[in-house]
């Protein structure tokens, strides 16, 4: 299996059932970032779904890395990043960094390949 279906595969599979809420409203915090246990049934917001495909990801051993950018609302968003792919939870399928960029988003930041790796400024 080539990268890009095994992307699109892991992007359907946590898509498929992901619900939005917000860490404001589940944990009562701003911002709770946390691996979810069951990637098939994630419940969380934009962290929520680029970690439980980075996990799926890593089980695959493909590389990935958390991109923070602000969409064209002006909004903070996390996407992850994998051999030049996005994988975004507000679009149905994966997408390459132009199309996204088109859309308006701005890239911030971009984590290492490894957690806890630092961040750098894009």
């Amino acid at each position: 299996m080539n990268i890009l279906s095994t992307l699109n595969k892991t992007h359907k599979r946590v898509f498929k059932n992901f619900e939005y809420v917000t860490d404001q409203k589940q944990y009562n915090k701003l911002e709770h970032w946390v691996t979810p246990e069951d990637v098939d049934n994630v419940v969380g917001d934009c962290e929520d779904f680029a970690l439980a495909c980075r996990k799926i990801l890593r089980d695959e051993n493909i590389n990935s890395r958390l991109v923070f950018c602000v969409t064209e609302q002006g909004e903070g968003h996390l996407v992850l990043e994998a051999n030049g792919w996005i994988l975004d939870n507000r679009q149905r399928k994966v997408i390459t960094r132009d199309k996204l960029q088109k859309q308006g988003y701005r890239w911030l930041k971009i984590s290492g390949y490894e957690p806890g790796d630092p961040w750098y400024k894009l």
